[in-house]
């Protein structure tokens, strides 16, 4: 169940999410698949940040877990008031049961992109680091039980403006060979 856990988590970070959850720092410059217009690249050429903005909208989500389980989710992205961090609110559904993700993205030109995510009200908040590469994110992650490590990595490839595939791949042999975990396809359903 933990292991589940941890993986929606890198999910929504990934989404939000979800995915993620993970942890890199550098950041690529091509412009986001998400733009829709000549002005909104234009500011994304001048400000790394909008590039976040490829979340930006009502999302719904479904994927399913290596081992057959479904997940899905409802996500909703804006920037904040200040247009400085992406703002995103998940329902996650799974196994029956509801949860809340809040992921805030960020980016900074020290540490490039971050985002931080409560995976649901009370709990302690997660952060980790993407890695943006023209439409692929990445995140990276990793926990330790009984004594072993386990890797998480989460890809998003916005194959269009309103399409977003990602994946969840585990490694317990440090990044040797990977296992998938949990496929699946998000929908931009409303700006």
């Amino acid at each position: 169940m933990r292991m589940k856990k941890l993986l929606a988590a890198a999910l929504i970070a990934g989404l939000a999410a979800w995915a993620g959850a993970a942890a890199q720092t550098s950041a690529g410059t091509q412009a986001s698949p998400a733009a829709g217009t000549a002005q909104s690249k234009a500011v994304e050429g001048a400000d790394p940040a909008k590039k976040l903005g490829a979340y930006v909208g009502k999302w719904e989500t479904e994927g399913t877990f290596a081992g057959g389980p479904k997940i899905s989710t409802s996500l909703e992205c804006r920037w904040s008031p200040q247009g400085v961090y992406l703002v995103c609110d998940q329902l996650v559904r799974m196994g029956g049961a509801d949860h809340h993700q809040f992921t805030v993205y960020s980016y900074s030109n020290k540490d490039g992109y971050s985002y931080t995510t409560l995976n649901d009200p009370g709990a302690k908040p997660s952060s980790g680091g993407i890695v943006i590469e023209g439409n692929l994110w990445t995140y990276d992650s990793s926990f330790e039980a009984n004594g072993k490590k386990t890797m998480i990595r989460t890809t998003n490839e916005f194959t269009d403006a309103k399409t977003e595939i990602f994946k969840v791949v585990t490694s317990d042999d440090n990044g040797a060979h990977w296992k998938p975990v949990l496929e699946g396809k998000a929908r931009r359903i409303a700006d």
